[in-house]
């Protein structure tokens, strides 16, 4: 029951976390990393069994109408209008979400075919279940702890290592089905150029 976490971003920023639900309380270490590859070889490097499943910060997914708006992306828009500016077409975020989270799931998946891979969106994820506006600091870190099951204990350094975490978290609640809503399922004429991928929300 190994699940990972992966938030992209630039040299210094790609936060990285590994989760194992088969102990309790669950064990977890997070840290940054400069680039898929180094990314990639965090997670090969703590694990020696194939993860059940990744939750990753990106575009798991491509629409081609117009500015690449997906159908989820205007459901969070819709729902969740005080986080709206959060929430991005595929045509207008940076490249480290909008190429890098793709990159390493299409070389995670070189290295394990099987592994779940599940989109994420830890801000507006955050503002959904805390009701609270992102803002990292103790009083976050200590809220996503107290979210395990028995709660846990670790570090978490910056934003990206506690993006990370709670995409290894959300995955793992969709994944027992503690969760039961997939934005991705039945959304019509995606492109899945990593194969494919669940959007699980609570």
């Amino acid at each position: 029951m190994i699940f990972l976490g992966y938030d992209p971003g630039g040299i210094g920023n790609n936060g990285v976390a590994l989760v194992d639900f088969g102990q309790s309380p669950p064990t977890a270490q997070t840290s940054t990393c400069d680039c898929v590859d180094e990314a990639l070889a965090w997670f090969q490097g703590n694990t020696n069994t194939t993860p059940t499943a990744i939750g990753i910060d990106t575009f798991m997914s491509w629409a081609t109408g117009p500015s690449g708006w997906r159908p989820m992306d205007m459901h969070l828009v819709q729902t969740y209008p005080v986080v709206h500016n959060s929430v991005f077409s595929s045509n207008s975020a940076r490249g480290a979400m909008a190429v890098q989270g793709m990159a390493l799931a299409m070389r995670i998946r070189q290295v394990w075919p099987d592994i779940q891979i599940n989109e994420t969106h830890p801000k507006v994820l955050y503002y959904a279940l805390a009701g609270q506006q992102y803002a990292f600091g103790q009083p976050m870190v200590a809220w996503l702890l107290n979210q395990f099951v028995p709660p846990i204990n670790i570090g978490i350094a910056n934003d990206h290592e506690w993006d990370a975490l709670i995409s290894a978290w959300a995955t793992w609640m969709g994944t027992t089905g503690q969760w039961n809503v997939d934005l991705m399922h039945g959304v019509p004429n995606l492109l899945l150029p990593a194969g494919a991928a669940t959007y699980f929300w609570p």
